[in-house]
């Protein structure tokens, strides 16, 4: 039997949960992307995209980091370069992931792109007799590159856009003479950091966050980006 005492409170108490109160979290343009499973569940009305934020993938991998922001800006780059006249489509999109899960961040990177794409490896939802579905669509295999290489597959076209992330182009120590990262954050682990040296570090680790979601490919940002139009 339903319990209808609370009814009147529940939207305010979910509207309530559904908040966090972030400290600081760096801000990007949002991400819209239509998925044909909420559309054909009554989600979303036919046509109209869901919104994916930086703030929906920092709480989904519990911080923001230049991982996280990295593999959140090429997924948004790769989109608005393959669907520069429509919203992208959950199920139509493949991606490869550049090295093995353990190696370099990859993993996590992979994490954020199957938020927002929906594509999986072979875990993923098979979809309604196919349709919809985002299994095995999601792959790591190695390709050559500076940095941390990702490809994006559209697959009704065909096309394919290679984008490679250099977190070493942006310089968190530059901002204001701090000491290299690593030793930071493990003196910061082990509670030996200051009030000032922590939000002096806060400063730092979410400028750099910052930079990189706003960084377009070029040669001296974090992205360089190729587009393979041979099977179109």
């Amino acid at each position: 039997m339903t319990n209808t005492s609370n009814s009147s409170i529940e939207p305010e108490a979910s509207q309530h949960r559904d908040q966090t109160s972030w400290r600081r979290l760096a801000d990007a343009e949002p991400i819209e992307i239509r998925d044909p499973l909420a559309e054909l569940l009554g989600m979303v009305p036919n046509g109209e995209p869901l919104t994916v934020t930086f703030a929906d993938v920092a709480k989904a991998a519990g911080h923001a980091c230049p991982a996280v922001s990295g593999a959140y800006r090429s997924t948004q780059l790769a989109l608005d370069e393959l669907y520069p006249e429509s919203y992208p489509v959950r199920s139509d999109i493949n991606v490869v992931v550049g090295d093995a899960p353990d190696a370099a961040g990859y993993g996590p990177m992979a994490n954020v792109m199957r938020h927002i794409t929906g594509a999986t490896d072979e875990t993923g939802f098979s979809g309604f007799n196919g349709f919809g579905g985002r299994d095995n669509r999601l792959s790591f295999e190695e390709i050559p590159g500076p940095g941390r290489s990702f490809e994006f597959k559209r697959v009704d076209t065909e096309e394919t856009v290679r984008i490679t992330f250099t977190p070493s182009a942006t310089k968190p120590e530059s901002a204001n003479g701090s000491p290299e990262v690593k030793e930071q954050i493990a003196r910061l682990v082990q509670g030996d950091l200051s009030d000032e040296e922590r939000d002096a570090f806060y400063e730092t680790w979410h400028t750099r966050v910052q930079m990189i979601l706003q960084a377009d490919p070029g040669p001296d940002t974090p992205f360089s980006m190729e587009r393979d139009d041979s099977s179109g």
